[in-house]
């Protein structure tokens, strides 16, 4: 029986995670035998700083191994009726909701496909991918959950391009009814691209402003003061109706 759409996305998000883990466990395996022959000679076993460093090196291994068996564990099966779903408005159920993603996918309605990073031709895409559909935007986180958030809740999505008093950085940011989704890139004219694309089916009502400046003034409005924020949106929004 083939895959629906989210199926098929769980199944690869799967595969990748299970690869992840595998060479994660084959790195760890080579550092620790690295480790074991440079350090052999060193160890006191009767030296108790020793013992402590090889108590604390066990932890460490430890830990990891159990962060790889629940890595796996997690991994071991599609998700199938919306599991993998995460649903901020929780607007319906699970099911109901990967019903509607999966049949306007099969339909052909995907309008926008694109991976947050740039990858040359031939290279193999990972990481944060966003999918615009006719009912919602997904983000896939590039491991095993996709945020589905509804076309209506949408208010704006901009590119924004730095990040002040901090290091330079491209996000893609997506304001909503209920919060500021971020979808952090590193290339910028790729990012841009991104947020060009989808305006083309979500109407960009700030189109009039530079956004490098406005993505900073309306996060601030969005996060101090709401009400000015849905104010200045309506406003906006109705110079253009």
């Amino acid at each position: 029986m083939s895959q629906n759409f989210l199926e098929q996305e769980s199944t690869r998000a799967n595969r990748s995670a299970k690869k992840q883990v595998v060479g994660g466990l084959i790195l760890l395996v080579g550092l620790l035998a690295l480790l074991y022959v440079l350090m052999k000679d060193s160890f006191d076993r009767n030296d108790p700083s020793s013992k402590q460093v090889l108590v604390y090196l066990g932890i460490l291994v430890g830990v990891m191994l159990v962060a790889a068996v629940v890595r796996l564990f997690k991994a071991r099966r599609t998700a199938g009726n919306g599991e993998n779903l995460a649903l901020p408005f929780n607007e319906d159920t699970k099911a109901a909701v990967a019903e509607r993603i999966n049949r306007e996918a099969s339909e052909g309605k995907i309008l926008v496909d694109e991976y947050i990073y740039h990858f040359e031709e031939g290279k193999k895409p990972y990481g944060e991918r966003v999918v615009l559909l006719p009912s919602y935007l997904l983000i896939f986180d590039g491991n095993l959950k996709v945020t589905a958030i509804p076309r209506d809740k949408i208010y704006w999505i901009c590119a924004q391009v730095g990040q002040k008093g901090g290091s330079f950085i491209v996000q893609l940011l997506i304001f909503t009814e209920k919060k500021i989704f971020r979808v952090v890139g590193v290339d910028v004219e790729h990012v841009q691209r991104i947020s060009a694309q989808i305006d083309q089916y979500i109407p960009n009502v700030f189109s009039d402003y530079d956004p490098f400046q406005l993505s900073y003034e309306l996060e601030k409005l969005f996060a101090d003061n709401r009400e000015e924020f849905l104010r200045f949106y309506e406003s906006e929004k109705g110079k253009r109706a």
